[in-house]
């Protein structure tokens, strides 16, 4: 076992670290975030850390994917038995991943996101191709949904959410949850089946 670390104590440094890079991408960025500041901030040494990740690229990555799947809990917590969920409860739960508490990607700046454009663009995150499967995927367990809805109008939605958090210091900050609300009202009328 790598690091002599119980199965146990594993999961709890993993986690350990990616709330550190939680905290210190809001602090200080994530292109500014070191891997010794991370390690440091978790109480750990730096070789504990390539213990679980072999660079700063592939933990972010891991912070990326941690985040993911908190939110994919929550969302499969209220399908319905048959695996569905209704528009108006999807974009309810959709709406919590949108803010700022619940998703570090929105607490980072524009520096950062340029970071990680160069230096995780061919993973499956920040590409369009693995957006439009996201978005097959989830639609398609989406009742009351309009049957010839655009993918990349939707998405076009969501990442004009991130651009807006990217941009925050040259926005009204204290508007800007009106502003995701207003994006979300207009999914809802966009995508509502009949409309």
């Amino acid at each position: 076992m790598a690091g002599g670390f119980t199965e146990k104590e594993r999961v709890e440094i993993r986690q350990r670290l990616l709330d550190s890079g939680y905290q210190l991408s809001a602090e200080i960025g994530i292109k500014k975030m070191t891997i010794a500041m991370i390690a440091k901030n978790t109480g750990v040494a730096v070789g504990t850390f390539y213990n679980f990740f072999a660079s700063k690229e592939e933990y972010v990555v891991a912070m990326i994917r941690d985040t993911e799947v908190k939110y994919e809990k929550e969302m499969a917590s209220h399908f319905s038995k048959d695996g569905t969920i209704a528009l108006k409860k999807f974009l309810g739960v959709f709406r919590e991943n949108f803010k700022p508490e619940n998703n570090f990607l929105l607490r980072i700046k524009l520096d950062d996101w340029v970071w990680l454009k160069s230096h995780i663009s061919d993973s499956a995150y920040l590409n369009t191709a693995n957006d439009l499967k996201k978005y097959e995927f989830m639609f398609a367990k989406i009742r009351g949904i309009r049957k010839d809805a655009e993918p990349g109008v939707v998405v076009n939605f969501i990442k004009s959410i991130y651009a807006m958090y990217q941009n925050r210091d040259t926005l009204f900050e204290g508007s800007l949850q009106t502003n995701v609300d207003l994006i979300f009202d207009a999914l809802y009328r966009y995508l509502k089946e009949g409309r």
